[in-house]
C-alpha cells in the first residue's frame, strides 16, 4: 500500500510541475499576466513540494526492505530537486527582469 501511495504521490507531484510549467510558458509569453501566472505557480509549487516530501516519506521503509531500489528512489528524488529548482530560476529570473524593466 506504500508503494501504491508512494507512486501516486509521484505522479501528483510531477502534474502539479507540468501545470505550473505551463503556466510560467503562458505569463512568459503573455497570455496570462504576471500576476496571474505567479498567483497560480505559487500554490502548484506549494502542492508540488507537498507531494514531494509525501514520496520521500513513503518510500523510506520503516523496517526491513526498500520499498523500491535506492538507485531508482535517487534518480527520482534528483529529477524531482531539478524540476523544482529550475521552475524557481525562471521565476526568479522572470521577477528580476520585471523589476529591471518597471525601473527603467
Amino acid at each position: 500500500m506504500r508503494r501504491i501511495l508512494g507512486y501516486i504521490c509521484y505522479a501528483a507531484m510531477l502534474g502539479a510541475y507540468g501545470a505550473a510549467g505551463i503556466f510560467t510558458y503562458r505569463a512568459m509569453s503573455q497570455k496570462i499576466s504576471y500576476e496571474q501566472g505567479l498567483l497560480t505557480f505559487v500554490p502548484l509549487f506549494i502542492g508540488a513540494y507537498w507531494f514531494s516530501t509525501f514520496f520521500g516519506q513513503l518510500m523510506i521503509p520503516q523496517k526491513g526492505e526498500p520499498l523500491m531500489p535506492r538507485r531508482a528512489y535517487k534518480i527520482l528524488n534528483i529529477l524531482s530537486t531539478v524540476l523544482g529548482l529550475a521552475l524557481i530560476g525562471v521565476w526568479t529570473y522572470f521577477v528580476i527582469d520585471k523589476k529591471l524593466y518597471q525601473s527603467i
